[in-house]
Parts: structure tokens; C-alpha cells; sequence
């Protein structure tokens, strides 16, 4: 470990960009799962869009040794994910990560997000106590999300399994609105609520949704992952989710995510549908798009060690339970 160190923590500017791509190599080698962060001409692109707002942690001679960032999926994502979180391994006990998020959160606020949410590794609990730190809460778990070869330098890592990843939000300001879900889902989703401090009024009806499906899906080929994201849940939802995982399946995705917008009436009976196609819960998303809250379902294609899943506390255990025993209740549909 070297002494003790005061790196300016600031946003990332363009001619820093090589810098970071070099951390990048210092922390995972060729292993970061996201490919942007290696290209600096999308790195470039994705900083002047605004679509990404990064945080360095920088020493003197211009060498970055940490970073974070808000990413945001589009113009409709109104809390971002934050992440892309790593820390040079030579200065690792610093505090580095927990002063780049503590930048992190004030361009949040300075952008009047709502919130934000964010994935944790689990085959440590490091990340997570940093979230649990700035009160950010667990809403979710990915089994299976992370491909085995991502490697973090330094650090624990498992080979013979993909790793899944703990879901939380951190609440900056909230907007109370109508969401719909199944009623054997309202206990599990009163309690997030309660433990965010956020308002939403939970109702079940069954309605079926109207007109065409709106319905949009990206493959991430290197993952083994497909996003299913729906804009408007129509009366051919299942039809439009079949035909969408018969062109992914053929690509040996080992997951699919859907994002179900429940603050349409529909989503409680689509839910429920969605469960015939071996969906279930993967996390609930506050404030994730401009119209309200998401649900992320998941389906699993390939198996998953869920006993290397590491929770920092039992608020973690207690979701991660819930998402495990859903999976196997729709497994056994």
C-alpha cells in the first residue's frame, strides 16, 4: 500500500480519457464487461452527450486511480444507473470509492435526479457496504448476470459460475404515483417502500393492455445478455415478448431481462403472463423512466451457483431469498 494519498476527485475531461482507459486495464486487464470503457472515441461521445457523467479520482501527474459514473439508457431514463466503479489496485484502502461516490451523489443532486440505482457485485461484499454507507437500499437481485470471465484485480473471483449481482436505489427526491402489480407481490413491494421512504399506491386490477405492444430489445453478444424494454403494453404483449426471445435464443444468451413500465394498468395481469414465459422478479426500479417506477423481470438460460452470492447484511439475504424462491416457483410452472 503506498502512503497516504489526496487525488483530486473532479469530472472526467476529454484529454483524461487514455488515463482512464488505463485504469481500466490496471483494475480488470481485458476482462470489464462493458466495451466502452476500453474506446475512447465512445467514451468521448457518451461524456459531450451527456449521457454519461463520470467521476476520477486523479493524482498529480494526471494518472487515474478511480472512478463512477451516472449512465443514462436514453432520454426517457430519468434515474440513471451508477456504476462502472473500480479503483487502481495499488490504492485500494484510501477511501478512493467512497469519495468518487460522494462526488457521484452531488451531480445527481445538482440534476435534479430522483434517485439513483445500482448493481453490487456478490462475490464480495465491499461495493455493497459502500452503498449501504451513503443509505442506498436493496431492491433487486440478477442471477447469473456477470459472465465468469470478469475478473476484478486483487480480489476474490469465481471461475466456475457466472456471478449475479444485488440491485439497490438511492432515493434523492420522490414523486408518488399509481403503480400495478400482482396482490402476491404487494408484501414484498410494501416493504421496499418502507424501507426507501417512498409512497406508491399498489393496486391489481386485471385489465389486459390496448393496441400495438411497444417493445424494443438490445443483444449485449459479450455478456450473453438480451434487454427487453416495453413502452407501451399492448393486447399482443405475449406474442411481441415470444417472438423477441425466438431471435435471442438462438444467440446462447444466458439471460433476458424485460422491463415491465407497472405504472400502466395493464402491467399486473401482463406480469402474470409474463411468469407463462418464465419471466419473474428480478428488481424494482423507482423512478426509472419518466412515466414512473419498472419492473426488471428475468429469465435464466444456463445454471447458476446461488450459494457463492455474498449479502452484506440481512436486508440483502432477505431479497435475495425472495428472488431465489421466485425463480423456482416459475421454474415449476
Amino acid at each position: 500500500m503506498t502512503d497516504t494519498i489526496s487525488p483530486q476527485i473532479t469530472t472526467l475531461a476529454l484529454e483524461d480519457i487514455p488515463h482512464l482507459i488505463d485504469c481500466v486495464r490496471r483494475c480488470y486487464g481485458d476482462s470489464y464487461t462493458n466495451p466502452i470503457m476500453y474506446d475512447a472515441a465512445q467514451l468521448q461521445d457518451a461524456i459531450v452527450t451527456k449521457k454519461m457523467h463520470s467521476v476520477v479520482a486523479k493524482l498529480e501527474n494526471n494518472q487515474i486511480i478511480g472512478h463512477c459514473a451516472l449512465t443514462f439508457d436514453g432520454a426517457q431514463n430519468a434515474s440513471p444507473e451508477a456504476g462502472k466503479m473500480m479503483v487502481d489496485p495499488d490504492y485500494r484502502g484510501h477511501h478512493i470509492a467512497e469519495l468518487i461516490a460522494k462526488k457521484r451523489i452531488e451531480i445527481a443532486q445538482s440534476l435534479g435526479l430522483p434517485g439513483f440505482w445500482t448493481e453490487c457485485v456478490t462475490n464480495h461484499p465491499y461495493s455493497q457496504h459502500e452503498m449501504i454507507a451513503f443509505n442506498a437500499k436493496e431492491t433487486g437481485l440478477f442471477i447469473g448476470d456477470v459472465p465468469p470471465t470478469f475478473a476484478m484485480q486483487g480480489l476474490q473471483n469465481f471461475s466456475d459460475t457466472r456471478m449475479s449481482l444485488l440491485a439497490f436505489y438511492l432515493p434523492l427526491k420522490d414523486s408518488p404515483h399509481d403503480i400495478y402489480v400482482p396482490s402476491e407481490h404487494t408484501e414484498h413491494l410494501n416493504a421496499l417502500l418502507s424501507s426507501l421512504s417512498l409512497e406508491r399506491n399498489i393496486s391489481n386490477v386485471d385489465i389486459q393492455g390496448s393496441g400495438e405492444t411497444q417493445i424494443r430489445t438490445e443483444i449485449d453478444s459479450k455478456d450473453q445478455v438480451a434487454n427487453i424494454s416495453i413502452g407501451h403494453i399492448g393486447e399482443d404483449l405475449i406474442a411481441s415478448v415470444k417472438a423477441e426471445l425466438q431471435k435471442i435464443e438462438s444467440l446462447n444468451i444466458a439471460s433476458a431481462y424485460l422491463d415491465l413500465p407497472i405504472t400502466q394498468e395493464a402491467a399486473a395481469n401482463a406480469y402474470i403472463e409474463l411468469e407463462g414465459l418464465g419471466f419473474f422478479w428480478g428488481s424494482w426500479i423507482p423512478n426509472y423512466s419518466t412515466q414512473g417506477d419498472v419492473l426488471r423481470l428475468q429469465k435464466i438460460y444456463q445454471t447458476v451457483n446461488v450459494n457463492e452470492i455474498i449479502c452484506a447484511r440481512e436486508q440483502g439475504e432477505e431479497v435475495k431469498k425472495f428472488v431465489i424462491s421466485e425463480w423456482e416457483r416459475v421454474s415449476r410452472k
